[in-house]
């Protein structure tokens, strides 16, 4: 049984640390996952404490007197410091994680601090690093400000007028604009920090010992405990002298209700028999809204149907508190004592409804005894749906609590409803206790990846039939499960290792009965992230081979490893430890890393290992063929999670090769060790892997010594830098190079391969392409008035060393200097070698704002005359002078480019196909957004700066709007077509152009839905149009061209997945029959939008194609 293991607070009496916060505003498409904007608090948790009201609580117990903030405490710790912490628990007075009083500009925890003595709150500091200054995540630097989310528009550094923490590099500390603010919830400024003044310090080390009742310590702490709650229903019951409990106040709404509840807490009498079975009885009548049977006169009249108070004896019921089916159900017990006066429920169990068929027998385990029936009711209350009424099922989770007593009743109480059992004996260990049983919340299985796929390496026209697909689960927590699970394409579907369909049609994700290749066992994994998959195949964590980068690039070097072995080499504060009472050592650390089940996280002593990899977010993997072929091929895939580990997985049996923590990512885990509860998704490394494989003979094998293989990534919002990996030897990696540049913003554009003759470059004149990245200051929903600070450029790095070797900006330093660069490039760039001679000569990006770049690019120059480049179309806000909110278009995905003949104008062109949306924020409904198909006609011709700098700008009023139309001509004139999309929708993802026709996914949250347990996964819908003209593409000929509806709706299908779908992707099967040689034996090629497929209806195979020439058939 695991008891009370968590890295939880002495708070004393006044506790300010939110343990149910409000929704937050998460600045990032998580809040599509974690915030439910029409749930109106449907998805609370109830919460029914039952607390005892026993003679025996009037015992007195020597506890630690509340922390009294008008009193100075003697102590090493400097009054007129503010120290923090990263946990919980205050740290050592002689920590360097402190600042002055002056310093610390949270003038919301300044206010906390002088009455409760600690404050938790997501903070930043404003000091520098790698030569700029700007706000991230505190160091012990005690020299330097220290801000507060909470302060946002309220304070700032005192200046009224100036109350925002300024988002941006060598900037000034705050500014008067909400627009320039920085992100808090993301990097670097997402960390939650508690803060504790010097005094608190000193008492909370020397806390004064004083003599209380029991009573007055459950109250003192349930009070504490509920005034730092919010966003939850609460409800409370005692005992009922010798028969069962009463339901002294209904689950309801703890904001508006705070006061009755505490009040009640108060009115708890001392003197009750202990009747533990037949009040959680009662408990289970409340629950399913049935009659009150031990109810008495004490009972809250809001609790039932007709109050017991007006005599109503006839047909009352409890009012049932569980009427969502997506809010969760929790019983907390406290007890001082044995269960006295406690037989009757024996009798009465086999009446409620479902218990005979949930638990398999009619009575209670254990005799007629007191007590006996309570692990039982707990255990029915957490099988049997409680309420039949709504969708799925309702159940119950009992946390039990032994006060001074320890009962092997409640451990089994507990452990039988899927709860926890603590142990207090005071004002600290029941605060830890209770502090730690209301941090639950809801849990989601979801993808927003598409799925990993290889090239077969002897046919570079097919893919190979393996699907490598990254799932994971949402939660509130610092660390979210995910996992990695291969699949096979068979007859244009996804089949599972028993060759069943995998998909369930009517979710859009795996079905119930599916089994994954590398799941074990009898027992499908389906739906669940955590059965089976890669996780289930980890190392022993005694065997692991798990790396760093701490001491050089050579990962395999002794002082990389992150073992036991090589403990000395860290310390802990290399795992963002400060040595805090209650943290683990370096070398628990390293097992818990390694794998080792040193918290006892599935409370289970007899399980030593957990296992458990983090979420793919938005990081895709990649899959490497080292050579074989047919049966015996060698492929490793690689992918990358959000607790900071890149995985190389053999394919065949799914066993991890080694592991990969960047030596920036290991302060990361101890936050992960904890897994607290937080209000913000904790990133690590969140960039599509992107593998680069020199095969120089075309063999199919990776030679080691003549080729080479790389994988390439970002951060995202794990951080700002870029990471190349040799993994020629899949055994033996090694850190090729790392690099960040001063103009990048987080590194959110997908590294592109490309070929480029600059000086500088590497013998192969092999180069990466990325956009600058993504700034923050995004994240605010109004487009910011000035140039963004970071993110709005554009680089070219050699892919041997990283080195910079050409880059576009807005800066004079720039060897493309652009004036009208002024915001982010998140999105991958398009590189393209239009010539044919294997250089690149071409690129398209658009920026956040939504300006389509294009540039050309002469192999051979100079860096300073190498590219040249200009906007060619803005479809967003930037250019106008008084931009709307409608207009307000973002724009995260890239370009998707493709050559077409214009048939009545008999000339070449290139269409440039993008979508709009505000991925940060993809609840946000202001801008109306569009998709967007320009037409370059200058396919062949480079442009020179001269001819950019003049070149006529298509704005959103040159393309021709396509919706609800059919035939639509597009003239000489007109710069392209465009489609408004229905209100609500809008594009995230890349679109793909296949057979004459450009795919792209749109997205709408639930917002309207009627339902609020339904809110917030959306609907993702899937269009199909002609790239000439954006017409539907089936049954044209037969529309009526008067029903415009008629037109939209044969562009579309809805998707059945939840969550934001990714890009659609199109496959080329190989043979099942490896010896059949042929176009014949190839299956026709597959369309697939994550894990639901479908039949593009193309029917030829490709075929290599080195020469085209118009007007030759």
């Amino acid at each position: 049984m695991n008891m009370s293991r968590n890295r939880t607070a002495w708070i004393g009496a006044g506790l300010l640390l939110t343990l149910l916060s409000g929704i937050p505003a998460y600045a990032d498409d998580v809040e599509l996952l974690l915030s439910n904007p029409n749930s109106g608090g449907a998805d609370k948790p109830n919460i029914l404490f039952i607390l005892d009201s026993s003679g025996s609580m009037t015992t007195i117990e020597r506890t630690q007197e509340p922390f009294i903030s008008t009193s100075l405490y003697a102590g090493s710790c400097d009054p007129t410091r503010v120290y923090w912490t990263t946990g919980d628990n205050p740290p050592g007075c002689g920590t360097d994680n402190w600042v002055s009083a002056a310093n610390f500009v949270c003038a919301t925890g300044a206010a906390a601090l002088a009455t409760s003595g600690r404050y938790t709150d997501t903070m930043a500091m404003y000091r520098e690093r790698r030569g700029a200054w700007k706000w991230q995540r505190p160091t012990g630097n005690s020299d330097e400000l220290l801000e507060c989310e909470r302060d946002s528009g309220v304070h700032g550094g005192g200046d009224p007028a100036k109350p925002y923490a300024r988002n941006g590099s060598n900037q000034e500390e705050f500014t008067a604009s909400a627009g320039s603010e920085v992100s808090w919830g993301s990097s670097p400024t997402e960390r939650v920090i508690t803060a504790f003044s010097g005094n608190y310090m000193n008492w909370y080390n020397n806390s004064p010992v004083v003599e209380m009742s029991r009573t007055d310590i459950v109250k003192t702490v349930t009070k504490n405990v509920l005034n730092s709650m919010q966003n939850a229903n609460v409800g409370l019951m005692r005992f009922n002298f010798s028969q069962g409990g009463s339901v002294i106040h209904a689950v309801k709404d703890l904001d508006t209700n705070r006061a009755q509840i505490n009040a009640r807490v108060d009115a708890l009498p001392a003197s009750d028999w202990t009747p533990l079975s037949e009040t959680m009885y009662e408990a289970a009548l409340y629950w399913r809204g049935m009659e009150p049977h031990y109810g008495s006169t004490n009972t809250d009249p809001d609790a039932t149907s007709v109050s017991l108070l007006d005599g109503g004896l006839v047909n009352y019921r409890y009012n049932q508190p569980a009427n969502y089916a997506c809010a969760k159900n929790f019983n907390v017990l406290l007890t001082d004592g044995e269960p006295t006066q406690d037989v009757d429920a024996y009798y009465r169990v086999d009446d409620l409804p479902g218990y005979p068929s949930a638990m398999g027998r009619t009575t209670c385990t254990g005799g007629y005894s007191n007590g006996t029936c309570l692990d039982d009711i707990a255990e029915y209350l957490s099988k049997e749906d409680i309420n039949y009424s709504l969708p799925g099922d309702q159940n119950v989770t009992t946390y039990t609590i032994g006060f001074s007593i320890d009962l092997e009743i409640l451990k089994e109480t507990a452990e039988n409803s899927g709860g926890e059992y603590y142990l207090a004996s005071d004002v600290r260990s029941l605060t830890e206790a209770l502090t730690d049983i209301v941090t639950n919340i809801f849990d989601r299985d979801i993808s927003f990846t598409a799925p990993a796929v290889s090239v077969n390496a002897f046919n570079r026209t097919q893919h190979l039939n393996d699907l490598y697909i990254s799932v994971f689960r949402a939660k509130n927590k610092t660390h979210w499960p995910g996992n990695l699970k291969k699949y096979r394409i068979y007859e244009g579907e996804i089949r599972d290792k028993n060759n069943a369909p995998a998909v369930d049609e009517t979710t859009g994700y795996f079905a119930d009965g599916s089994h994954s290749y590398w799941t074990d066992g009898a027992v499908p994994d389906g739906p669940n992230v955590n059965l089976g998959g890669a996780s289930s195949k980890l190392p022993n964590p005694s065997t692991r081979r798990l790396f760093t980068n701490k001491n050089g690039n050579n990962l395999i070097d002794p002082s990389n490893a992150i073992s036991p072995s090589n403990a000395a080499s860290f310390t802990q504060q290399d795992f963002g430890l400060d040595g805090t009472p209650g943290d683990p050592s370096v070398n628990d650390i390293i097992q818990w890393a390694r794998g080792v089940d040193v918290r006892d996280e599935d409370s289970n002593p007899a399980t030593l290992v957990r296992n458990a990899m983090g979420d793919t977010l938005h990081s895709q993997p990649a899959s490497i063929v080292y050579g074989s072929s047919g049966s015996d091929m060698d492929v490793v895939v690689f992918t990358a999670t959000n607790d900071g580990y890149l995985h190389a997985i053999d394919a065949n049996t799914g066993v991890e090769l080694w592991s990969f923590i960047p030596s920036e990512l290991l302060a990361d885990l101890g936050e992960l060790y904890f897994d607290n509860a937080i209000n913000y998704k904790h990133y690590g490394i969140d960039g599509d892997i992107v593998p680069v494989i020199m095969d120089r003979n075309k063999n199919g094998v990776i030679d080691v010594g003549s080729d080479f293989v790389y994988i390439i990534f970002g951060m995202r919002r794990g951080g700002n830098n870029y990471y190349a990996l040799d993994v020629t030897d899949k055994n033996n990696p090694s850190v090729k190079w790392i690099q960040s540049r001063p103009q990048m913003g987080q590194t959110w554009s997908p590294p592109v391969v490309a070929k480029v003759d600059v000086a500088g470059v590497n013998s192969d004149k092999a180069v990466i392409v990325v956009g600058g990245g993504y700034d923050t200051t995004h994240d605010q929903p109004s487009m910011p008035l000035l140039p963004d600070n970071e993110g709005a450029g554009i680089f070219m790095l050699d892919l041997h060393t990283g080195a910079e070797l050409w880059r576009a900006g807005i800066d004079v330093g720039a060897d493309l200097t652009l004036t009208r660069m002024t915001r982010s490039i998140p999105s991958r760039i398009r590189v393209l070698d239009i010539s044919g001679d294997g250089f690149a000569d071409r690129m398209y990006s658009v920026d956040i704002g939504g300006q389509l770049w294009r540039f050309d690019i002469a192999n051979g120059n100079a860096p300073g005359s190498l590219v040249t480049g200009g906007v060619v179309a803005q479809m967003g806000a930037e250019g106008m002078l008084f931009p709307s909110a409608a207009d307000t278009r973002r724009f995260y995905a890239a370009p998707d480019v493709s050559m077409f003949l214009d048939e009545l104008q008999n000339r070449r062109y290139l269409s440039v196909s993008v979508g709009s949306g505000y991925r940060a924020h993809p609840l946000n409904n202001s801008a109306e957004d569009r998709f967007y198909s320009f037409r370059d006609p200058d396919v062949f011709t480079p442009l020179t700066q001269l001819q950019y700098e003049f070149y006529p700008i298509a704005r959103d009023s040159d393309f021709v709007e396509t919706r609800g139309q059919t035939n639509v001509t597009i003239s000489s004139s007109d710069r392209g077509w465009k489609y408004t999309l229905p209100s609500g929708e809008r594009v995230l993802v890349e679109s793909q152009t296949f057979d004459d026709s450009v795919y792209f996914v749109s997205f709408e949250p639930q917002v309207a839905s009627a339902d609020p347990c339904q809110a917030g996964l959306s609907v993702n819908r899937l269009y199909r149009v002609s790239v000439r003209n954006g017409d539907p593409v089936v049954n044209l000929d037969t529309l009526d061209p008067n029903d415009p509806d008629a037109i939209d709706e044969e562009r579309v299908t809805e998707l059945e997945q939840g969550g934001i779908a990714p890009k659609p992707m199109f496959l080329f099967p190989s043979p099942e029959d490896e010896d059949c040689t042929g176009q014949e034996c190839a299956p026709p090629p597959i369309g697939c939008v994550g894990v639901e497929c479908f039949d593009p209806g193309f029917a030829n195979n490709p075929v290599r194609t080195l020469w085209t020439q118009d007007g030759i058939n």
